[in-house]
């Protein structure tokens, strides 16, 4: 799916929030596609919404119109489905959206605790690219105009200078090379297994992906336990959901196990890595009282709080580091520059 037609979790909320309120309203599901691609400024989803009205008025079900779109998750298509088998569409897109506005409220949340070191990164990044392309070719010329012996930080900023002016293309395409090199791997099923595990044993990232993982697969299981779908289903529908391998992995597991009889609760204890003690044994406590459901819900909202609060640190435990390393940068490009100055002046004296 290309950058450039992905659609939000924003947008996708709304639409389908719109597509429940014409439906409840009597609204035909053709004629309600029709309104939404006249009334969106998007592109993208005004093809999606001409295309699912040619397809919902020859009588293809509109779970299918999402399921072959790319755009959409497999959860999409399993919540409209399951509306249009038992009658209820208009119930199950209210679910839909409530599992839309969670997951968008989390973004939202995540987004804006990162603006800042993100804005401070940015901004880095353009001064050291200036520095490397218009200033230091300058000082290049300044530098071997002064008869004095120049001091360390000040030849290294030279020899920086001097290859960035002979190779300063070749770095460039060499960069986005990496980058390019870098996104194709990981799009290798081998090489993401890998590098899943590899992050989730980093010490804060680590732990910020688990809090995540499991808020999302809480969210959503607890989610469509209310649209009616079998507890294989919802696993399966998880699985896919789930942005880590790891996890994906787990609930594969899970679904399997549950298939063969076994408790929810016996199953994740396979996975102590992943699931910590608490999950458990709310899990075993909902088994053990009827209350499955509402043990996710208590999930969800358990660890959304402890996400909010590791991502609300995130700048505090990030400002430091960038405020270290955007001071050594600047002492050394200052030192590079003042010190032959300095030695100059002294010479003259």
């Amino acid at each position: 799916m290309s950058l450039f037609n992905k659609i939000s979790t924003e947008e996708k909320k709304d639409f389908i929030g719109a597509l429940a309120l014409l439906i409840k309203s009597g609204t035909p599901i053709n004629e309600a596609f029709d309104l939404l691609s006249k009334q969106t400024r998007s592109s993208v989803l005004k093809k999606v919404f001409k295309k699912a009205k040619e397809r919902t008025e020859k009588g293809t079900p509109i779970y299918q119109v999402f399921e072959e779109d790319k755009n959409f998750e497999m959860v999409f298509s399993s919540f409209i489905r399951a509306g249009e088998e038992s009658g209820s569409l208009d119930q199950s897109l209210d679910f839909l959206a409530s599992w839309l506005e969670k997951k968008s409220s989390l973004e939202r949340e995540i987004n804006s605790t990162t603006l800042y070191p993100k804005i401070v990164l940015t901004f880095a990044l353009l001064l050291g690219t200036g520095l490397a392309f218009f200033v230091l070719p300058k000082l290049t010329l300044i530098f071997a105009s002064l008869n004095t012996e120049l001091p360390l930080t000040s030849k290294i900023l030279l020899f920086l200078a001097d290859f960035i002016q002979a190779h300063g293309l070749a770095i460039f395409l060499g960069i986005i090379a990496v980058i390019v090199f870098f996104y194709g791997i990981t799009r290798i099923k081998a090489v993401r297994i890998f590098f899943d595990k590899v992050i989730l044993r980093t010490p804060i990232a680590g732990n910020f992906v688990k809090l995540y993982q499991l808020t999302i697969i809480s969210q959503l299981i607890s989610v469509l336990f209310n649209s009616g779908l079998m507890i294989t289903k919802i696993l399966e529908i998880a699985s896919e959901s789930a942005s880590n391998s790891a996890y994906k992995k787990s609930l594969e597991h899970i679904k399997t196990r549950i298939t063969r009889g076994d408790s929810f609760s016996s199953a994740i204890n396979d996975f102590p890595q992943l699931y910590p003690d608490i999950y458990s044994n709310i899990i075993t406590t909902g088994e053990a009282t009827g209350s499955f459901e509402r043990s996710f819900a208590y999930l969800a909202d358990f660890f959304l709080s402890k996400l909010t609060e590791k991502t609300k640190q995130l700048p505090i435990i990030l400002e430091p580091v960038i405020l270290i390393v955007i001071g050594i940068f600047v002492a050394f490009i200052a030192s590079a520059i003042i010190l032959p100055i300095y030695q100059v002046t002294q010479g003259f004296r």
